[in-house]
């Protein structure tokens, strides 16, 4: 029977809330001693440490909070996690808008659509045709009157 070690009942209390097996195996890694499961809750009793295995998030370490199911972190972490995604999301969409408000694109697009307009009201102008917003009606079957 080996005997136990301040360092060996740290691990207990450190590492309890995961479970028996888990402690028994950082024990024996660390300490190059294996305890059987029935000594280490027998010992964890008399210390009066918890093996209760508790959930832990993964992110920040948080021991016996409840996860969430879908991301399954603590309820901080998930804040930050939905904190980070909708800032990239902004950031994403101003970048979209600028794209779609600016670009070589929509600069040669703006010039061609300014040199039709004036083409066109020269040409109106000069045959002296109606005006545009007469033009539209006429097309919808309504007349200028």
């Amino acid at each position: 029977m080996a005997r136990w070690t301040m360092r060996q009942e740290e691990i207990l209390r450190e590492h309890g809330h995961r479970g028996v097996e888990a402690v028994r195996a950082i024990i024996a890694e660390e300490c190059g001693v294996v305890h059987s499961p029935h000594a280490i809750e027998m010992h964890a009793h008399r210390i009066r440490a918890s093996l209760r295995e508790r959930k832990v998030c993964p992110e920040c370490g948080a021991v016996g909070v409840p996860l969430n199911l879908r991301t399954g972190l603590c309820p901080k972490c998930t804040v930050f996690q939905h904190v980070e995604e909708q800032a990239a999301l902004s950031e994403m969409l101003a970048q979209e808008r600028m794209q779609a408000c600016s670009g070589k694109a929509l600069d040669e697009a703006k010039k061609e659509y300014d040199a039709l307009r004036q083409r066109n009201s020269r040409f109106r102008r000069k045959h002296g045709l109606s005006a545009k917003q007469s033009i539209k009606h006429s097309l919808n079957g309504q007349d200028g009157a």
